[in-house]
């Protein structure tokens, strides 16, 4: 799952098919980011909770990412937080994030409402898991220990500890033997018989993130970021390190995958830690930064996770990736830009653009200008820019690539020289407001560019002025690109009674013909160019929270895409 779609991926064709992706007119799934995901015994059914005031619970076929039925959640239940699917595949069972932390239990064939229904109290719960054996007992994980459900009696037991010192537990599974495991947040697991635990064992140093059952051991995630491999009694078996945790595990038919809290899906080849990785992705705080190299054609973008990646659009994979820095820098001040990122603003980038030289310019959250070598040699460090004061949100190279402009949240516009060692030739200081966007003109003389408050100025590069009668005199100008939401071919972009700040990204295709943007809505709008008044737009949904920039490739074949919050990169076919 990512963002707001299912994703079925095809490890031998390297492709992908899509539950919930497409026109928002059309296509049926979720609305809002997707927060948990079970599939059934058979793997043959999928089921998918997502946030939201009234959040649906959506169960869909694998095979053709058709929907099957859905289940709407009561008013005030925030987000369905864990979901599971019973063994016979013939109910489903989810709990909301309201103040009682609901438990829900719906029969799939039948439909309707719940056949079950309990508020489990004022804790929240982080995972629910079904017997293997009995598809009516449930466990739930949660604050202070596990609860026990028997959906055909209406019970619900407190598991106890006995003697044990009691714990939150994180996450939950079940053996066929009737045995039920869980992971704690100090590191240990415990088998639980019936409702009470039987023994447990210290296993990580830390909280416990995932566990699963094969047919004779057990399997967990800590993050000490060791994955380990227990016997039935929760002895330690054997021990892997890995570059990070896994918060869930799928063993299925002797094999198995690891989601990992880094972004990345791995393919575990044995126990001894050989593995393959399936996707790469941006993880922590928001995704911005989207650039297409003229080149190699292949996708850059950068994050608030210290980290540019390279993407290869023609095979769908990450190909490179470097950090942004290796030490972290002062902590952010304030009015600087907001994420959740537990990086320090020297290592978080929004901005990215990738020059006809290959150079590959980077707008920090510090203000620093990074200018790496190229694509291929991310790690290659030419020179560091320091002018700018505040966060950069849009940096881009002239058309003749010999000029760099990058816009700034200290409200100014800094051009350099690229050609010999990069030299600062004008700082462009007639905006009110932070540089959200800004094009070239053809020739490399002009420069638009819009600002949060919403000016559409003017600036001649060799003389370093604002043209103040530029609306005027340049209204026939040829602009190289068109990323301004602001002007004549972008005046219908704005539906009636819209202040325009729901729309984050604008891009016009190389053959100028479309036009399309990026909203708070998690929506890709598609325009005919121009964009007049009243003109309706081609909505597509697969993003969940603000879609922060969309781009047309070099041959107009595909827009790409980037969420911010849902840090998702998405590829788009353009049909003709």
């Amino acid at each position: 799952m990512i963002a707001a779609v299912g994703v079925v991926f095809n490890k031998k064709l390297g492709k992908q098919k899509f539950f919930g992706a497409g026109e928002k007119s059309v296509v049926r799934g979720h609305s809002d980011d997707i927060k948990c995901l079970a599939i059934s015994p058979a793997r043959d059914l999928v089921a998918t909770g997502e946030v939201g005031n009234q959040p649906r619970l959506h169960l869909w076929n694998p095979n053709d990412c058709g929907n099957i039925t859905q289940f709407k959640m009561p008013r005030g239940s925030r987000a369905i937080g864990a979901v599971a699917i019973n063994s016979n595949a013939s109910h489903v069972a989810a709990v909301t994030e309201d103040d009682g932390h609901t438990l829900f239990v719906f029969d799939i064939k039948q439909g309707g409402p719940p056949v079950y229904t309990t508020k489990t109290g004022g804790d929240p719960i982080l995972a629910l898991a079904f017997s293997k054996n009995e598809p009516n007992i449930l466990s739930s994980a949660g604050k202070r220990g596990l609860f026990f459900f028997d959906t055909a009696k209406s019970e619900m037991k407190k598991g106890l500890f006995k003697g044990t010192e009691p714990a939150d537990m994180l996450c939950v599974t079940w053996h066929a033997s009737g045995d039920c495991v869980s992971g704690s947040v100090k590191g240990d697991l415990y088998l639980w018989q019936e409702n009470s635990v039987a023994l447990s064992a210290k296993i990580h140093e830390g909280a416990v993130f995932a566990v699963s059952a094969g047919s004779k051991q057990y399997f967990s995630s800590g993050k000490d970021n060791f994955f380990c491999t227990l016997s039935l009694r929760l002895e330690l078996i054997r021990k892997i390190s890995l570059n990070s945790y896994a918060k869930s595990i799928d063993f299925f038919a002797g094999g198995m995958l690891l989601a990992m809290k880094d972004g990345s899906i791995l393919e575990l080849k044995d126990l001894e830690g050989n593995y393959q990785t399936l996707m790469q992705g941006h993880n922590e705080g928001e995704t911005w930064g989207l650039a297409i190299c003229p080149k190699t054609f292949n996708v850059v973008t950068t994050g608030d996770d210290n980290a540019i990646r390279v993407w290869d659009p023609r095979t769908h994979k990450a190909i490179a990736k470097s950090p942004i820095n290796r030490e972290a820098g002062p902590k952010p001040k304030k009015g600087g830009a907001s994420t959740l990122s537990s990086y320090s603003p020297n290592q978080c980038a929004r901005a990215v653009t990738v020059g006809s030289n290959g150079h590959v310019a980077i707008g920090l959250n510090s203000g620093e200008v990074q200018i790496r070598e190229s694509v291929q040699n991310l790690e290659s460090l030419v020179i560091t820019l320091n002018e700018p004061k505040e966060w950069i949100e849009v940096i881009s190279y002239s058309p003749n690539g010999q000029l760099l402009a990058v816009g700034s949240h200290d409200n100014k516009i800094y051009v350099y020289q690229v050609s010999g060692p990069y030299a600062l030739l004008h700082a462009l200081t007639a905006h009110n407001s932070f540089i959200t966007s800004l094009d070239w003109s053809v020739d490399s003389k002009y420069i638009h560019s819009v600002c949060g408050a919403y000016e559409l100025l003017f600036f001649n590069v060799a003389t370093g002025q604002q043209e103040r009668s530029g609306a005027t005199i340049l209204r026939d100008e040829q602009w190289a690109t068109w990323t301004c939401k602001i002007g004549w071919p972008v005046i219908g972009i704005f539906p009636p009674g819209t202040d325009g700040s729901h729309v984050n990204g604008v891009d016009r295709s190389k053959n100028r013909k479309l036009i399309i943007t990026a909203d708070d809505f998690g929506l890709l709008n598609l325009y005919r160019n121009p964009v007049a008044e009243g003109n309706k737009a081609l909505s597509y949904r697969a993003h969940s929270e603000h879609v922060v920039r969309a781009i047309f490739d070099q041959k107009d074949t595909h827009v790409f895409s980037v969420g911010g919050f849902d840090k998702a990169v998405m590829q788009w076919k353009v049909a003709k």
